[in-house]
C-alpha cells in the first residue's frame, strides 16, 4: 500500500513539472512575439445621416484638360487609358471618356485606383482625377426621394421643330416638365427644376444643379427630330451608368403602359448631362416632332398628362425596389 502511495506521489511530481515547463515555454514564446496591431481597412462608405440612412462614397471623375480636346468633335484626347497598375507603361484596360465617374479605391504616388462603370478596376494618373464625396439614400421613402427635372433646350436653343412649325421642343419640354413635377408633388416626392422659364442653360450648370440639389433621381425630358421626315417614331430612355439601367426599366415600361407611341426601350446614351453627373440620371425622348404618327399623339390634350402618369408609375416602382433590395 505505501509503495502503491510513493508511487502515485512521484507521478503527480513529474506531471506537476512537466506542467510548469510547459508554461514557462509559452509565456518565452509569447514575449518572445509582441502582438501585430491589425491593420484598417479603409472603408469606402461613410454613414452620414440616419433619417433617411444616407451614405457617402468617394468618386472620381475621369479629367482632362479642356485646352486638349474639341467641343465639335470626338478625337483621341477624349479618352484617358484606366492603367492594370500604377504604372504608365502598364497595360491599358479601358480607355474611359473624358467626364464619366468612378469609385475612388486607393490612391498611390501620382495614380489613383478606381473602379469604374464597367466594373474595370485600374490607375489613372493624378492629373487626369478629380475627387468628389457623393452621397445617397438608403431605402427612401417616396417622401423622402428629390427628383431634379431638366427641361431640355430653352432661350436661344429651340431644340427640334415640328415641320409645321407650330411646336417647339424647348417649349414642349417646359410644359412637360411642369406636368410631371405636379404630379410627383401629390403623392409627396420633392421636384426641383434646372429651369422654369424660357432661358437657356449650360450643360454643365444642369448637371451641376443635379449634383447640388442631391438628386435621388434626375430626369432631362426632349422631344426627338430624325434626318427626314417619318424616317423614326416613338419614345426612347436613354441612361449612361449600369447603376442606372434599372431606373431606365422602371421608368420605360411605365411610358410604354401610358402612352400610345412606339416603344424603343432603354439604350446607352453617351450624353453629357448623363456621363457628367454622378446623381442617378435618365435622358426621356418622348417621341418624334417630324413624324407624323408621333406628332398626331403629341398634339393631343392629355399627352403630356399620360406622360407625367407614366413616370410617376415608374419611379413608384424604382423606390420599392430600392426598399427590397438593398
Amino acid at each position: 500500500m505505501k509503495r502503491k502511495i510513493k508511487f502515485t506521489i512521484v507521478i503527480l511530481v513529474i506531471a506537476i513539472i512537466s506542467a510548469g515547463a510547459l508554461i514557462g515555454q509559452y509565456n518565452i514564446k509569447s514575449e518572445a512575439q509582441p502582438t501585430v496591431k491589425k491593420k484598417e481597412q479603409e472603408s469606402f462608405v461613410t454613414i452620414v445621416d440616419s433619417n433617411p440612412l444616407t451614405v457617402s462614397t468617394k468618386k472620381v471623375q475621369v479629367y482632362v484638360d479642356p485646352a486638349l480636346y474639341s467641343t465639335t468633335a470626338e478625337t483621341a484626347n477624349d479618352y484617358v487609358a484606366l492603367k492594370e497598375s500604377p504604372n504608365a507603361k502598364s497595360a491599358t484596360l479601358v480607355n474611359l471618356y473624358r467626364g464619366e465617374w468612378g469609385v475612388y479605391l486607393a490612391s498611390q504616388n501620382d495614380w489613383i485606383k478606381i473602379n469604374s462603370n464597367d466594373g474595370k478596376i485600374g490607375w489613372l494618373k493624378k492629373e487626369n482625377t478629380q475627387i468628389m464625396t457623393s452621397t445617397r439614400k438608403v431605402k427612401p421613402t417616396l417622401t423622402q426621394f428629390k427628383v431634379v427635372l431638366d427641361a431640355g433646350h430653352g432661350g436661344i436653343d429651340t431644340g427640334a421643330e415640328s415641320d409645321d412649325g407650330t411646336l417647339t421642343e424647348k417649349e414642349l419640354t417646359l410644359q412637360t416638365v411642369k406636368k410631371i413635377g405636379a404630379a410627383l408633388e401629390k403623392i409627396g416626392v420633392s421636384v426641383a427644376y434646372t429651369r422654369t422659364q424660357d432661358n437657356y442653360l449650360a450643360l454643365e450648370d444642369i448637371t451641376k444643379k443635379s449634383m447640388a440639389e442631391s438628386a435621388d433621381l434626375f430626369i432631362s425630358i426632349h422631344y426627338d427630330k430624325y434626318d427626314y421626315d417619318n424616317g423614326m417614331n416613338g419614345q426612347t430612355t436613354y441612361y449612361y451608368y449600369q447603376d442606372d439601367k434599372f431606373a431606365a426599366t422602371s421608368i420605360n415600361t411605365a411610358l410604354q403602359k401610358n402612352l400610345a407611341l412606339n416603344n424603343n426601350g432603354i439604350r446607352l446614351g453617351n450624353y453629357f448631362v448623363l456621363r457628367q453627373s454622378n446623381r442617378p440620371s435618365l435622358l426621356l425622348e418622348l417621341g418624334y416632332l417630324n413624324s407624323d404618327s408621333d406628332l398626331a399623339l403629341i398634339k393631343q390634350a392629355d399627352f403630356q398628362d399620360k406622360v407625367a402618369t407614366g413616370i410617376v408609375a415608374g419611379i413608384q416602382t424604382y423606390v420599392n425596389e430600392l426598399n427590397l433590395n438593398q
